[in-house]
């Protein structure tokens, strides 16, 4: 669970104060009283209607909710950022004998040499172990067609529907497995880069 900040915590019950004053202003708009007769002894409500002082808490109020969530937005976008961040650094150099950091170039050839198709194929059986069958199934087509196919041809080969296709791409995107680009008036779909952990 996310710690929630001072600043938050006090955006938050202005946010909420903001929206009790504007919702209680709306509700209720003030009535207007008016005498009738000659000598003013009778009294008539003639409706409800907003006053001019009614009509500025109501646009205070609105001003201050939509800043207050405004900033409660743009902070916690900010830190899910910044804890991405944090959590994605680099380990640090190893320090040498002398306690120096190691600047030295450090080549090391891994399996990122080889193409996209060759690493999801290396990883198939694990890959697909989380999937459903129709994900499992249009993965494949990709993988066979050499990473890259046509939407309506996976639509024309298969006993699915367009919704059901766009769907499971939808989700395999999700996964990091395949991406989708606009070719033309459709959608080529082809494998990303690296094979999600």
């Amino acid at each position: 669970m996310r710690n929630i900040s001072g600043r938050q915590l006090l955006a938050a019950v202005i946010f909420l104060a903001a929206t009790l004053v504007l919702t209680v202003q709306l509700i209720n708009p003030t009535p207007v009283v008016v005498s009738v007769g000659d000598n003013g002894s009778d009294v008539v409500e003639a409706g409800k209607q907003f006053r001019y002082s009614d009509v500025g808490i109501i646009t205070v109020a609105a001003w201050v909710m939509g800043a207050s969530l405004l900033y409660l937005v743009l902070s916690v976008k900010r830190d899910s950022v910044l804890t991405e961040q944090s959590t994605s650094t680099p380990p640090a150099a190893p320090a040498t004998q002398t306690g120096r950091t190691d600047r030295s170039v450090h080549l090391e050839f891994t399996d990122d040499a080889t193409s996209p198709i060759e690493r999801h194929r290396t990883h198939f059986d694990e890959t697909t172990d989380r999937l459903d069958d129709t994900e499992r199934e249009i993965y494949s087509m990709v993988l066979d067609a050499d990473g890259e196919i046509q939407q309506r041809t996976i639509v024309a080969d298969t006993d699915f529907s367009k919704a059901t296709v766009t769907r499971t791409l939808d989700s395999l995107e999700t996964k990091g497995l395949l991406e989708r680009k606009r070719q033309g008036v459709g959608n080529v779909v082809v494998l990303q880069g690296s094979v999600p952990v």
